[in-house]
């Protein structure tokens, strides 16, 4: 699979926007932009939506993980 075909993939799958590298848009689900982040020297992912802020895990994450078949990080 190809760059390209992945990030066609992870676009039809999640209906989500990259931004820059290890940075995407996310929509969530009452017409909100979120912006998710892959953090490589921690290794873990962090979003700026609410759920986030008050429980380390949301949807944005788990869903765009899932997308690229990796686990998330807390």
């Amino acid at each position: 699979m190809t760059n390209q075909q992945l990030v066609d993939l992870v676009m039809n799958k999640f209906d989500g926007e990259i931004m820059i590298r290890n940075q995407w848009r996310v929509d969530g689900s009452k017409g909100k932009h979120y912006t998710v982040e892959w953090d490589q020297h921690h290794r873990k992912y962090s979003c700026n939506c609410l759920g986030y802020t008050y429980r380390h895990k949301c949807r944005h994450i788990t869903e765009l993980s899932n997308s690229f078949g990796l686990k998330k990080g807390k």
